[in-house]
Order: C-alpha cells, then structure tokens, then sequence
C-alpha cells in the first residue's frame, strides 16, 4: 500500500454560484457594511451596466475604475489611499483576474500604509485587509477563490506575486449572466488559463490528492464548453460550465501554486502583448510533453480528460497525445498555437531561456530538471507550434 502524500488544504471563501444572484448582492454583502471600494476595470463594468447595478445596491459606494490589464503597484497605492478617505468598511473586485488582484492588494494597503511593493512574497503585512468581495465577469483566472493578487512590479518590470492567507476573499459571487458579454478573444485567453491552471496544479510538486479530481473535470470542462462559449456567446450553459470551470482551478493552484507554464508564459504577456491566458496556452503542449516523462500517470489522465486516452508505459507515444489534445483545442477555437503567429519574433528563444533558466525560483514547482537547454526547446516548440523531443 502507498502511502498518501502530505498535504494542506484551506478553502474559507464562501461560494454563491447561480444565474442570477448579483442581484442579491446588498443581501450577500451585508456581513460587511455599506460603503463598499468598488474596483474595476475602465470600460467593461461601465459599458455592461454592471458598474450601474453595483451602485443601485450600494449608493454610497466610492469607486475606483481605473483598473488595466496588468495593474501595476502605483494604481494600487492610488487607489488605497482613496479607499482611506472614503472611510470604506470592505472591497468589491468586480472584472477579471485584473479587476480582484488589484481589490485584494488594495483592501490590504487600505489598512497598512506601507509601499506595495514591500508586500511581494507571503503575509508580508501586520493588520488584515479589509473584506474582499470578488465578482469575477470573465472565466479564467479563478482569482476570487485564491490567496494570491498577481501585480507588475514596475521597478523590476516583472509581474511578482503578492501572498496571504487573508488573501482569500470572504465572498465570491458568480453569476454565469455577467460573463455573456465578454469578447471571443477573452472567453478564450481566459478559458485557457482555466485549462493552464488545471494542468499546472496537477503536476505541481505541491499538488495533492484533494486538488487532482478539480483539476481534471477542469480539463473535461474546458475541453467541452470553450468552444462552445467561444462560438455563441449567449449560451449561458456554455457560460455557466466555463465560470465553474474556472473557479475549481482557483481552487486547484490556491493549494499547489503554478509552474513553469506562467514562468514562462510571463515573457510573452510582458514583452509582446499577448494576454496571459493565451500566453500560457501557448507554452501547454510543449511543457506536458516534458512532464509526460517526468509524471506519466498524471499525464495520462490528464489526455483522458482531454479525450485522447493514452497508455503511460509510453512516455514518447504520451507527450505526442498531451500535445496533440492541446492542439485539438487550438484547433477548434480557430487559434494557432504558435507563438510566432501572436507577435513574438524570430531570435528570442534563447533570450528567453538563458533568463528564466537562472531565476529557478520561477519553476520552483515545475517537477524535473530544468536547465538553459531544455527551455530552449520548450521556447521553440512553443514558438513553432510543435512538439519537442526529450
């Protein structure tokens, strides 16, 4: 008999999943008061009404809509001090992974006056963030039921993690009806971060027994719905299967932390533009066609749930089966899954890998060995939108 692995788990975010109940959002919130910091992106939340209903609810919310895709330490200090004066009793992230990063940093820096840039790492702060509430209107990120609050650190020019287990929103409240309107090129990159997450957690060097069941109906959900979600917005089963999706690999990476798919993936968002879900998508195949040789088991479930079962005995035969159910994918959602054609040019492969291979700290998680060499293959698969051979 096998002996189960160690492992933690803490989950106290309280879940509301239902079409409709943002409208219940007053009644959900009372716990925390009446003059919420509402956080949230420039356009979208405004644009959708969203932004509206939230203020029907609250009249006496402050807002503060200045959120970007990659927020950076400044917006966050910005917007805690305003937080401070306007006297709020608890934080409202409403958006994307962009929109609740930024609230959880915020509630924290809303109660200790100190630079954001201090709280890169774990429980890097005295007194506990004010509540958080997430309202995630895209699916991908599963931001509202994680600890972490991912930030661009414009000193370094690199996205740094902020971490704590009072990081963890209160409440996450998700309603499929507040994701119809998202664009197909974020239904996408988020759905696929979704899938990064999943995948990622799985093989994690700190993934667990609870974790592994999440992560792979994360990957049978992903590979069933996205399309779907993708092709015909309004469908709010597609929708509603895709923001659960999303919250189990929340769930999943709360407990394991990523690996080196966001290490690497980071190069890509950063340095051309491409949105981090698909950025990390992009660097899939390759990388589980390394991990098929370093945890074949896990690899071989994860195919099965990508609909192309394969025998693990075969690490060969199981990397080309990882890529190619990744690449099934690609396919139907009508995105190549070469990095060269979403912008990232002919010469950085070795750039990149010389890099990352001597931050190991970034792949901390990633089972394996790891060098120069090896990243280069991964950077020109990805590249290339091919498999390597290891």
């Amino acid at each position: 008999m096998t002996v189960m692995n160690r492992y933690h788990w803490n989950m106290p975010t309280r879940v509301i999943f239902g079409a409709g109940d943002f409208s219940r959002l007053a009644e959900y919130c009372a716990p925390f008061g009446t003059r919420p910091f509402v956080v949230t992106g420039r356009h979208s939340a405004r644009a959708g009404g969203l932004l509206e209903r939230i203020l029907e609810a609250f009249p006496r919310a402050v807002v503060f809509d200045r959120v970007d895709e990659n927020p950076g330490t400044r917006v966050c200090e910005e917007a805690a001090a305003l937080c401070r004066t306007g006297e709020c009793d608890f934080v409202i992230g409403a958006g994307g992974g962009s929109a609740m990063d930024a609230a959880k940093v915020i509630a924290v820096l809303a109660v200790n006056e100190q630079p954001c840039a201090s709280l890169f790492g774990n429980d890097l702060y005295a007194r506990p963030p004010l509540p958080i509430v997430a309202v995630p209107t895209t699916a991908g990120t599963g931001s509202e039921v994680t600890p972490y609050s991912v930030l661009v650190d414009e000193a370094a020019s690199a996205k740094r993690t902020v971490r704590g287990a009072s990081l963890f929103p209160q409440l996450a409240l998700l309603d499929p009806e507040l994701s119809v309107s998202m664009p197909r090129s974020v239904t996408i990159a988020t759905g696929l971060d979704a899938l990064s997450q999943a995948m990622e957690g799985m093989v994690s060097r700190q993934s667990c027994t609870l974790g592994d069941p999440l992560a792979l109906e994360t990957v049978r959900l992903v590979r069933r719905w996205l399309p779907a979600a993708a092709d015909h917005p309004g469908d709010l089963e597609a929708r509603a299967a895709m923001l659960h999706a999303a919250m189990l690999s929340g769930m999943v990476i709360a407990q394991t932390g990523t690996t080196v798919v966001h290490g690497m993936g980071y190069y890509y968002t950063l340095r051309h533009g491409i949105a981090h879900g698909l950025a990390n998508g992009l660097l899939l195949a390759p990388v589980f066609a390394f991990n098929a040789h370093q945890l074949p088991g896990k690899v071989s479930e994860i195919c099965g749930a990508l609909g192309r079962p394969t025998d693990p005995a075969d690490p060969n035969a199981l990397a080309q089966a990882v890529a190619e159910g990744i690449h099934d994918l690609f396919r139907d959602l009508e995105v190549s899954p070469a990095a060269r054609d979403h912008g990232v040019p002919d010469g950085m492969v070795d750039v990149y890998a010389a890099d990352i291979a001597g931050d190991p700290y970034r792949f901390r998680n990633q089972p394996g060995t790891l060098d120069e060499g090896v990243f280069q293959k991964l950077f020109g698969a990805s590249h290339e939108g091919n498999v390597p051979v290891f």
